[in-house]
């Protein structure tokens, strides 16, 4: 998984990809296709707090 670590705009493709899923996520409960409930903000949480890991491993490989 070594393309993963590489840097596009400051951050891992990691990184990219999961803000692009929070936002996939938002839009669809924005647009009412998926239910606003306890399971999707748990979903989102968890989405959110992998996103602050990766972009904390990506802060630690730049100081290096």
């Amino acid at each position: 998984m070594k393309f993963m670590t590489k840097m596009f705009a400051g951050q891992s493709l990691i990184s990219w990809i999961l803000q692009l899923i929070l936002i996939y996520l938002a839009w669809q409960v924005a647009d009412h296709h998926i239910e606003n409930n306890l399971w999707t903000i748990a979903g989102a949480g968890v989405i959110l707090l992998l996103t602050y890991i990766s972009l904390s491993h990506d802060s630690k490989q730049r100081n290096k």
